[in-house]
């Protein structure tokens, strides 16, 4: 029975811990690159409030986003869920 216990706390513990770090957020910005084979895309992108995150160049994973309409110069509003400095681009819409 202690055996059952400890793992079914070591589990379940990590859920609470990881749900509060992804987080969703929007932001507009330049794209810089897009790279349809990895399913990437940077973009040089204003401060982002919600992730406390100063403006940067980032490449973001795009996985589930069309992004063989974006080309370097663009500028784009998108959304994206991050999780510490990662981040995933959910929606992308150029300006």
């Amino acid at each position: 029975k202690a055996s059952t216990t400890a793992s079914a706390s070591s589990e379940s513990m990590p859920m609470p811990e990881m749900a509060p770090s992804a987080t969703t957020a929007s932001a507009s910005g330049t794209v810089e690159a897009v790279d349809i084979a990895a399913k990437t895309i940077t973009i040089a992108h204003g401060p982002i409030d919600a992730l406390k995150w100063p403006a940067m160049t980032m490449t973001f994973k795009a996985p589930e986003v069309d992004l063989t309409a974006l080309k370097q110069g663009d500028q784009v509003n998108f959304e994206l869920t991050s999780a510490g400095m990662d981040g995933t681009v959910t929606k992308i819409v150029r300006k």
